[in-house]
């Protein structure tokens, strides 16, 4: 098992978000996570992420428990086995996509020639590769989100994690993101946990989890 979450509870001040989460996740599974709004989505996906951490319960990622790792560890542990695409691109608007999407790479102390050579691997299969010079603000919205996810296959990741991924994107973009992420699937074997409010990206998926009230209510095929 790729990823495992064991009696996952999380509580905000009085609010008791998530209430005793289990679920697991094989590699090279699409998953998607759906539920109303405050049923705990993106809280979950941020604890299987490591961005957060749980009050009890653990997460545990090729068999290590990541509710133990701290600081430095638990940053170098997310850098190399995690990719994260979010609504909103979180582009750095100073520097270039291939710049963009380099950044992990240097984060994970790669080479710049080598992060550049995998960069330009990710820009060819993402189709970028005319705006490799381009800063975000001269990039459309379907072209910033496509930087993004090559961002986070830089490091080529065990498990990607997207936080409404297309919630940002007009109709045709989002449908050309959703169709992209079953490519990568298919081709790289790439492992995919989505929260979304799109009913047709949750249903490309292998798994649907459905949320309510801080617990998983139903999980499909």
């Amino acid at each position: 098992m790729l990823i495992e979450a064991v009696n996952i509870h999380k509580s905000y001040e009085a609010v008791h978000v998530l209430k005793g989460v289990s679920l697991s996740i094989r590699k090279g599974e699409l998953v998607s996570i759906v539920g109303s709004s405050g049923a705990g989505k993106s809280t979950l996906l941020h604890i299987l992420g490591t961005l957060d951490k749980p009050d009890s319960g653990e997460i545990r990622m090729m068999g290590v428990n990541t509710t133990l790792l701290k600081g430095n560890t638990l940053a170098a542990f997310r850098n190399k086995y995690m990719g994260f695409i979010f609504q909103f691109h979180n582009l750095l608007p100073e520097f270039t996509a291939l710049e963009n999407i380099c950044i992990p790479a240097y984060i994970g102390k790669n080479s710049k020639k080598e992060a550049e050579k995998k960069a330009q691997k990710l820009m060819e299969l993402l189709k970028l590769t005319h705006r490799k010079n381009h800063k975000p603000n001269e990039l459309s919205g379907g072209e910033q989100q496509r930087v993004a996810v090559a961002r986070a296959l830089i490091n080529s990741p065990s498990i990607v994690f997207a936080d409404e991924p297309s919630g940002n994107l007009d109709s045709e973009n989002a449908a050309n993101l959703h169709q992209l992420f079953v490519d990568l699937k298919q081709e790289l074997n790439q492992t995919f946990v989505i929260v979304t409010h799109n009913l047709s990206l949750a249903s490309l998926g292998d798994h649907i989890f459905e949320m309510k009230d801080g617990l998983i209510c139903q999980k499909s095929s």
